[in-house]
């Protein structure tokens, strides 16, 4: 799927708190088509929260959340969760895959979920993972394959339904650094080629590399005065 250069996901004055405790202060934020964005700052700066809160994950305390134009803070839970399905996708930093599952049934679920049969599904689930370097582990469950390989299935998982967004929370944390490389090369080559928006959580500086730009956050704010690109010519 060809996107343009829009804006995927934007935030407006969003705050979000947890009992007294504001988590996230006031932010806006633009990630355009294709662009892939960093997310950083120490423990407790509110960058999960934030990413929560653009994926309809978390609802606003103040503040709207747009997907390609569309405001989504509002609807139902129900309506955020059909968003999800059919407009997102997620890597978090244990995959959360199904242990009960193989690989490419993991894979293929969301296809599933939206309706998808069962030979194209797993036709398109096995192309991706090809592309992966997972094809051949479609067979074999969670406990079957090394940390870094399910990595690899979860972002299989994540984009095999052509998402406008992909939001990863620490995609690499609990992997060695090549593994976590590897994942991050799948991850930002397949979204390259459908030009689908990555909102990336780190902490880790030579995560946030391969990120086209970095937000910091602190104290539940945005950091970097430059969280809003200029209007593509």
């Amino acid at each position: 799927m060809n996107r343009g250069p829009g804006i995927t996901v934007s935030g407006r004055g969003l705050r979000y708190a947890y009992g007294r405790d504001e988590a996230v202060g006031g932010v806006d934020i633009d990630v355009r088509s294709g662009e892939i964005v960093a997310l950083m700052g120490p423990s407790g700066s509110g960058k999960s929260t934030l990413l929560h809160l653009l994926a309809g994950l978390l609802t606003p305390d103040h503040g709207q959340v747009h997907l390609s134009g569309e405001r989504i803070d509002h609807r139902t839970e129900r309506a955020r969760a059909e968003a999800r399905l059919r407009r997102m996708g997620f890597v978090f930093q244990f995959g959360d895959l199904v242990p009960e599952l193989t690989l490419v049934e993991n894979v293929e679920l969301p296809l599933r979920l939206l309706g998808q049969r069962r030979s194209p599904a797993r036709r398109l689930a096995l192309d991706l993972m090809a592309t992966l370097d997972i094809a051949d582990l479609a067979g074999r469950r969670l406990n079957e394959v090394s940390g870094g390989q399910a990595q690899r299935a979860a972002v299989a998982r994540a984009l095999i339904h052509s998402p406008e967004v992909v939001f990863a929370d620490e995609p690499t944390g609990s992997l060695d650094t090549l593994a976590g490389e590897q994942v991050l090369e799948a991850l930002i080559g397949a979204a390259r080629e459908t030009r689908a928006a990555v909102i990336l959580v780190t902490h880790e500086m030579s995560v946030a590399a391969f990120a086209d730009r970095d937000v910091q956050m602190r104290d539940g704010l945005l950091r970097t005065p430059a969280a809003h690109l200029p209007e593509a010519p």
